[in-house]
């Protein structure tokens, strides 16, 4: 992909990272800038478990969507979705039943744009260009009343994407807006990067640190703060661990001698 495609929306600053499209490359994407490619390899360079890390929590999500649909989810809202790139959560879903509906919620333009063009064919599938703090304009978005039923369960997805809401409290109210609006027997799906780990908590802040140079910078939060979102939920086994950990494939390497490789962690939690 050229950074002067025509389909690039025209107001793009393309001098400037964007992590959706930094978390693309890294996954093996083609949706990305030459600023983004530039920025994952000195981030490769630096800290060479940064690839690790895409791929646990693009692994992770991939079992959690599966875990939710084997009990019986058949609805989908994934908020801050990045680009739909590698398998997509509908084709996650689908590996299970091929009738899930997904609604993906982005604000990245390039991401929306990409997400446009290649769900445009596709049935049940749609994507809002929109910040998902906007809870209210989220939840009463017409793809949003069209494509799901707030009256039965939905798998609430907030993968790598909770720790770009920066303020604490906003970070909490976002959550317990969307798990007050979806109906008991919702599941909430989580990753957050976490300084938590002392042996890798300097490897995280630098992470953390060089996101500010791009288009969205995150926050690391502590173990307690992320238990503490899930207060109330009937949190599923193993509970919050690692990414790599969350009821890992049996081919899957655990993550055992340096917790930074996988820095997010990850829980799955159910609404009673």
């Amino acid at each position: 992909m050229t950074d002067h495609a025509p389909w690039i929306p025209v107001d793009i600053d393309v001098e400037r990272a964007s992590p959706a499209r930094v978390y693309d490359y890294l996954l093996g994407g083609n949706w990305n800038f030459d600023i983004d490619r530039m920025m994952a390899r000195q981030a490769i360079d630096r800290m060479p478990w940064v690839g690790d890390l895409a791929r646990y929590n693009r692994q992770f999500l991939g079992r959690a969507v599966r875990f939710c649909a084997v009990r019986g989810i058949r609805q989908f809202l994934d908020l801050g979705s990045g680009m739909p790139t590698a398998k997509s959560v509908h084709e996650m879903a689908w590996d299970i039943d091929s009738g899930a509906r997904v609604v993906y919620v982005e604000q990245e333009p390039v991401a929306v744009a990409h997400g446009g063009l290649i769900l445009a064919d596709v049935t049940g599938v749609e994507m809002i260009g929109a910040d998902m703090r906007d809870v209210e304009g989220v939840l009463n978005h017409p793809t949003t009343s069209a494509l799901l039923d707030f009256e039965e369960p939905i798998a609430v997805l907030m993968a790598s994407s909770l720790h770009y809401v920066l303020d604490d409290d906003e970070a909490e109210r976002t959550v317990r807006r969307y798990l007050d609006a979806v109906a008991p027997g919702s599941y909430f799906v989580l990753s957050h990067i976490s300084d938590s780990g002392a042996d890798g908590a300097d490897k995280v802040k630098d992470l953390v640190e060089s996101s500010k140079t791009t288009s969205s910078a995150g926050v690391a939060r502590s173990r307690a703060w992320i238990e503490g979102v899930l207060s109330g939920l009937e949190v599923a086994e193993p509970g919050v661990v690692y990414t790599s950990q969350w009821r890992p494939d049996t081919q899957l390497r655990l993550v055992h001698d340096l917790p930074a490789h996988s820095s997010l962690l990850a829980a799955v939690a159910r609404k009673p």
